[in-house]
This record gives C-alpha cells, sequence and structure tokens, in this order.
C-alpha cells in the first residue's frame, strides 16, 4: 500500500490544492504525484500490481512546466489506463524534463472511494521554489 506524503490540502474557490515541502526537486515532484493520488482516493488503498516507466518532456529551465506536464501525464494514466499511482520514484531530471517509475493497481470500484475528481493540475497560483536548504510546492488542480 502505497504511504501518503506530508502535505497541506489547500481548498481555492471550487478548486482544491496541495502545499508541501521536500529537500530537492526530484522528492519534491514524487510527492507532489503521491498528493495527487491521495487526494483523490487516499493511498492507504492503493496496492502496487502494475508499474510504467513514464518520460515527460518540458520547455527547457521551465521547472512549473514540468511539474504541471509530470501531474498531467499522470492523470492521463489514471484517465486511460484506469489505474491509481501510489509509487513515484523519478530516475532522471534535468532541464528537458524526467523519467520516472510509476507503480499502482486498476481502480476497482469495490476497494477505491473517489473522494476527489481531479481534472488537471493548473498554472493559477502555482508555486515551485528554493526554500532554505530545500523546495516549496503549491499547485492548484482543476475540479
Amino acid at each position: 500500500m502505497g504511504r501518503a506524503p506530508d502535505y497541506r490540502e489547500i481548498e481555492h474557490t471550487a478548486d482544491v490544492g496541495i502545499e508541501l515541502e521536500a529537500p530537492d526537486l526530484r522528492t519534491g515532484l514524487e510527492r507532489s504525484a503521491a498528493a495527487m493520488f491521495d487526494m483523490i482516493c487516499g493511498l492507504d488503498s492503493v496496492g502496487v500490481s502494475w508499474r510504467r516507466r513514464v518520460t515527460v518532456k518540458a520547455r527547457s529551465g521551465d521547472i512549473e512546466n514540468l511539474l504541471v506536464r509530470w501531474l498531467a501525464e499522470l492523470l492521463y494514466l489514471f484517465e486511460s489506463e484506469r489505474v491509481l499511482l501510489s509509487e513515484f520514484s523519478i530516475e532522471r531530471i534535468d532541464e528537458r524534463g524526467l523519467e520516472a517509475d510509476v507503480a499502482g493497481q486498476r481502480y476497482d470500484p469495490e476497494r477505491h472511494a473517489i473522494r476527489v475528481e481531479i481534472k488537471a493540475p493548473t498554472y493559477h497560483d502555482l508555486s515551485i521554489r528554493r526554500a532554505g536548504d530545500g523546495w516549496a510546492i503549491r499547485v492548484i488542480f482543476d475540479t
């Protein structure tokens, strides 16, 4: 079963969002993905029986674009493959994009309760910045 990262859920008009901190960018993106899926269904109910390698390209040097594209790709997997993700391991990250291994299990309505239907990560009020010795991330999701 997946374990939810430390994050704060924030309400934003009709949408929802997350705020979190991480020691480095790689961990910040992994935690952002875990927080998103925790909001969707609760990671404690998601096992691991499905795996996939994911490649995400971004505009060079644009970490906001990379974060949004990463989360959008994972939501696409949820929508197209009907898979809930619970493990995220970024193997390579640079100014051009990232490669990651993700894992989870197929959505089963008998086992998984969808708590929030997230349509997409947005650029509205998006923040990904260095904070002290780490990174602070804020993402608002369209619901």
